[in-house]
């Protein structure tokens, strides 16, 4: 791990992991319940608060099958909700992909995954959060080190870089989101280039 203080993951499930950082005193929970080995639709992110020595919600992220999941923040009120698709912009191409929001200083901000072919049939992808203003990428705020099982193995963190302070609740739940989302899609694809290659050696 390099030398700038980091969230690291307890468990490699962005729906059920702790996010620690002991150097800051940065502590999150991920929960979600599950119920005969199915996980529920309802993801709760909490996070530890020093003055009081308790936990708060910070956001619940709540998944749909037929339509955008929500995101909803607590209130007075009871809470109000937000589907992510209003939240979160989302663009798709090729070879980068970026979701943006507006953090919780009222800046928008983009979580930006960049994939290259290293070497053969080896793809590595890079994520990371930049400052976005006026369609340009800023100073960035975060990047995603994923789980490594070599010789300096260590879990998944995220890496916090200066001004990520500024917006780490929303910084933490929009990165949970979009990090699901692409393993998702990276099931999706492995499972479609699996099938072609079935279906090709079968002769269909």
């Amino acid at each position: 791990m390099n030398s700038n203080p980091s969230l690291v993951l307890s468990h490699d499930n962005p729906r059920n992991t702790t996010l620690d950082c002991d150097a800051l005193g940065i502590h999150y929970q991920v929960t979600s319940d599950s119920h005969l080995l199915v996980t529920s639709k309802t993801t709760r992110v909490h996070r530890w608060d020093r003055r009081s020595n308790q936990n708060i919600l910070v956001a619940e992220w709540i998944r749909h099958n037929f339509h955008s999941d929500e995101f909803k923040f607590p209130n007075s009120n009871g809470g109000v909700t937000v589907p992510v698709k209003t939240f979160m912009d989302c663009h798709l191409g090729f070879a980068t992909n970026e979701w943006s929001f507006v953090g919780n200083d009222g800046r928008r901000y983009t979580w930006q995954e960049k994939t290259h072919l290293v070497l053969p049939k080896k793809i590595f992808a890079f994520f990371k959060c930049f400052v976005s203003e006026d369609g340009r990428e800023g100073a960035p705020i975060a990047r995603y080190h994923g789980k490594s099982h070599l010789i300096n193995a260590h879990n998944a963190y995220l890496e916090l870089l200066p001004g990520s302070e500024r917006t780490l609740d929303t910084l933490v739940l929009t990165f949970l989101y979009v990090e699901w989302k692409r393993r998702e899609q990276k099931q999706a694809a492995s499972a479609a280039t699996q099938q072609a290659f079935t279906m090709s050696a079968t002769g269909a």
